[in-house]
């Protein structure tokens, strides 16, 4: 990381940190953990990732102990959730929590070796960089940006990053249209229905347009006819919203 890089990421975090201090909830802390796990995933090719991580986090750790202190509470390794104890698991770091919601380990990212790694599609230089954001053009970064910052309470922490993921991974596309989806459009769809599984796990979940979501899960023929109607689907859409609808339990339409 140049000089510059880590200057930014060490502003970044500590202002996450006067949020926390401000407004001790686990919305806050979710957001201390997305800026912290961006600036590791963003920086995880970096030759000295481990190094650089390891300073930020000796001038950090004092802070997020400090402020901290009047209203955190010790966590342990199994108070994350899963997908969190899948990407921290081996490291050794001294954990707490805010309202259930853990804190992830600053330092806590090893290099990760750059295989099939193209050099002119890279973050380290402004070429690279350049076409990395060419080919997130098509997100609506506004929307991004509505999800990033706007925690559901009453689901899990799991669900919370997931969809997050699940929509960059769609490029903010629906799953079944391939249209480009605004703030009010989109709706996290759960494969098996959550009723039934009980899981908030990324391959479980799908970025849908509102309509579509609405009739995948209809049962009033009359209701289904009219969005059909006004959707117009092809005959392969029409495949995928079978799909997910018997997965729901629902007849085919």
């Amino acid at each position: 990381m140049s000089k510059k890089a880590k200057e930014n990421a060490f502003q970044k975090i500590k202002e996450a940190i006067r949020v926390v201090k401000r407004n001790p909830c686990i919305q806050t802390v979710w957001n201390f953990n997305t800026v912290v796990m961006g600036i590791q995933n963003y920086y995880s090719f970096a030759t000295n990732i481990t190094i650089n991580l390891n300073g930020l986090n000796a001038h950090l750790r004092k802070a997020l102990y400090n402020q901290l202190k009047n209203i955190r509470t010790e966590a342990s390794f199994h108070d994350m959730t899963k997908t969190l104890q899948k990407r921290y698991k081996g490291y050794q770091s001294r954990l707490y929590k805010i309202q259930n919601m853990v804190f992830v380990p600053i330092y806590a990212q090893k290099w990760k070796r750059p295989l099939c790694f193209s050099q002119t599609v890279c973050n380290f230089t402004a070429e690279g960089r350049a076409k990395i954001h060419n080919s997130l053009k098509a997100i609506d970064k506004v929307t991004l940006s509505y999800i990033m910052r706007n925690y559901i309470p009453n689901r899990s922490i799991e669900y919370n990053d997931n969809r997050i993921s699940k929509f960059i991974a769609q490029y903010g596309k629906c799953a079944v249209l391939g249209e480009a989806l605004g703030i009010g459009e989109w709706h996290c769809h759960h494969i098996m229905p959550y009723h039934l599984s009980k899981d908030d796990k990324y391959s479980n979940l799908l970025i849908v347009r509102d309509t579509i979501h609405q009739l995948i899960h209809l049962k009033d023929r009359s209701k289904i006819e009219t969005l059909l109607e006004s959707l117009k689907l092809s005959s392969k859409q029409k495949e995928k919203i079978n799909y997910l609808r018997l997965k729901c339990q629902n007849e085919i339409i």
